[in-house]
């Protein structure tokens, strides 16, 4: 049997640790390589104190790669776009905001990691994004999408050879 590979793709750091958290563990310790694609750093939540970080950015991605430890996962990579904040919010509509990003455009940065890391399960957030959270609900969109694109032999924008995972999990809040 091959090495068994699961893939988490989530929105914000600390999405990993209150809901999925206890399920990345659970496989990482039975020896499955676990990944997080991480799409923002995070950048709008709110804190009490920096802990000596230049940003909130700063802080919330150290945060994550602390956690990444202690849950057991292989690796974490981030697509790099901005948090978009509360529904409603103006940073809803930043021009980097994940929210305000072509579901396509960001559908392919996730399908080259489903490509590059070939997991047989696939997490993401369920359709209404836990708490209707947009960007929650943008990472389900681009996941989905990516679930299909990745296996698809037309879909070439990454060099990398078509892979189908096996299943697509959402979770739910």
């Amino acid at each position: 049997m091959s090495k068994q590979t699961l893939l988490a793709v989530l929105a914000h750091p600390d999405d990993e640790s209150f809901g999925m958290g206890g399920t990345l563990a659970l496989y990482a310790s039975r020896g499955a390589d676990v990944y997080l694609v991480c799409a923002t750093r995070g950048e709008v939540g709110e804190v009490d104190d920096l802990k000596g970080h230049a940003s909130v950015a700063d802080l919330r991605e150290a945060e994550l790669r602390c956690a990444a430890v202690h849950l057991g996962l292989k690796g974490v990579h981030f697509l790099d776009y901005r948090d978009s904040g509360m529904p409603g919010s103006p940073d809803n509509h930043h021009p980097h905001a994940l929210a305000a990003q072509p579901l396509d455009e960001v559908a392919a940065k996730v399908a080259y990691y489903i490509r590059e890391l070939c997991p047989q399960v696939v997490l993401t957030f369920d359709p209404i994004g836990g708490y209707r959270h947009p960007d929650h609900i943008a990472i389900h969109q681009a996941t989905v999408r990516a679930f299909e694109q990745a296996a698809n032999p037309s879909f070439a924008p990454d060099g990398l050879l078509p892979y189908r995972a096996q299943r697509l999990y959402f979770h739910t809040i």
